[in-house]
């Protein structure tokens, strides 16, 4: 009950902020605008399907699925920006989601994570009183219970107490009216730490979304003092207006990060290149990437890369056979790649794919291919700051970088 009350409670800080602009509002504030105010909504959602992909071990656990739910508070956007009206009126806000991961066996062993998180919905189709749209959600979680080599060292899925949260939602919402919409859609959900702390096995999740939401504007309480009769829109009448010129435009970014990750308990190698079987945690190794791409942008929210990939990994030093972890060199620990990708394009933030392939690897373990799945957002016109998960033979997590990259454009 105590972290319901406190994630709750946040939310509420949050909500309030929304009515701060109007905290002074005064009669020559007043104006009964089409859109006027802010055109907020309340969502709870509820959540059941099944694990994807569980050890043959776990099965039985997690046989009765999962349960969760969640509450969030949002923004509608009217299309006064240039990018709201780009990406077909998105809503963006906060949630919190919790979650019963199959039962009493699952929640004492693995725990009932909490998420807190930012979501962002994009329509991506509108017919009548339907809205169809894709629905992102990123954060973190907690709540679980870690693997323990002495007191929980039978659960091999998650390492730290929080973890980071995604789902993918596709959904069908209906408005019954201006106040109510009804919904359901698809979730697909994936809590991990990208091998921050092992295990890393992650947890992953697919199911069906029902969800209400309940549409207010707040600047409601302050109009009343200046007009009560004054009824402020509930929804909005979306703003249509041309788009300026796009020029598509070539450029080269300059990518650098950083990270740790820690080895997996029964795999790593003391110094005398013995395997350890004692099931204690992994010691914890430095990562990094430098990645040099041509990315050329060819649509309003599209920009398309091709570039090549430096790694180091420094927790590989246990995974050779005729060297000793100490006796591994730069060299040994070192892998180059090139990729494809494509970054999808949100006033200042970029969704970012990445697929490659392995041009060197210093032995054949760990596959031949990779992924990046992350998220940029522009600190200036030139610089970005960057968090992507890294995965290795597919979706694998590898690690996490934090870094910057530079964008040079070419006239």
């Amino acid at each position: 009950m105590k972290r319901i009350i406190i994630t709750f409670s946040i939310l509420l800080l949050f909500a309030s902020t929304y009515a701060q602009e109007f905290s002074k509002f005064t009669t020559e504030d007043f104006d009964k605008d089409k859109n006027y105010g802010f055109l907020n909504y309340i969502q709870i959602s509820g959540y059941k399907g099944s694990h994807l992909g569980p050890e043959e071990s776990m099965a039985d656990m997690f046989k009765n699925g999962f349960y969760g739910a969640g509450f969030r508070i949002g923004t509608q956007s009217t299309g006064r920006k240039y990018w709201q009206r780009l990406h077909n009126y998105p809503k963006y806000g906060l949630g919190v989601s919790f979650f019963d991961l199959g039962g009493a066996d699952a929640d004492s062993l693995i725990g009932m994570p909490t998420a807190l998180y930012f979501f962002y919905s994009a329509p991506l189709a509108r017919f009548g009183n339907f809205i169809f749209s894709t629905d992102l959600e990123a954060g973190l979680s907690t709540d679980f219970n870690p693997y323990d080599s002495e007191t929980n060292n039978t659960q091999t899925y998650i390492g730290a107490t929080t973890n980071l949260h995604f789902n993918l939602n596709f959904a069908l919402n209906y408005a019954l009216n201006d106040r109510f919409d009804i919904g359901v859609g698809i979730v697909m959900m994936h809590f991990s730490n990208g091998r921050t702390f092992t295990p890393q096995r992650g947890i992953n999740l697919g199911g069906l979304s029902f969800n209400t939401s309940y549409y207010f504007n707040p600047v409601k309480n302050y109009t009343k003092f200046v007009d009560p009769d004054y009824q402020p829109p509930l929804r909005p009448e979306f703003i249509v207006a041309d788009f300026p010129t796009f020029k598509p435009h070539h450029e080269f970014q300059f990518f650098t990060s950083v990270g740790t990750v820690q080895a997996e308990p029964g795999e790593f190698k003391d110094e005398n290149g013995d395997v350890d079987t004692t099931g204690i945690e992994g010691p914890r190794y430095f990562v990094s990437t430098t990645s040099v791409d041509y990315a050329y942008q060819f649509a309003r929210r599209f920009k398309a890369l091709v570039g090549f990939d430096a790694f180091y990994d420094g927790s590989v030093e246990y995974l050779y056979d005729d060297k000793l972890p100490q006796e591994t060199t730069f060299a040994d620990k070192s892998f180059y790649g090139a990729h494809i990708g494509f970054h999808y394009l949100i006033e200042r933030f970029a969704f970012m794919f990445n697929y490659g392939r392995y041009i060197h690897k210093p032995f054949e373990k760990r596959g031949k291919w990779y992924m990046r799945v992350g998220a940029k957002i522009g600190i200036t016109e030139t610089l970005d700051a960057h968090v992507a998960l890294k995965t290795r033979d597919g979706g694998i997590a590898d690690w996490i970088e934090w870094g910057v990259s530079y964008k040079l454009k070419v006239k």
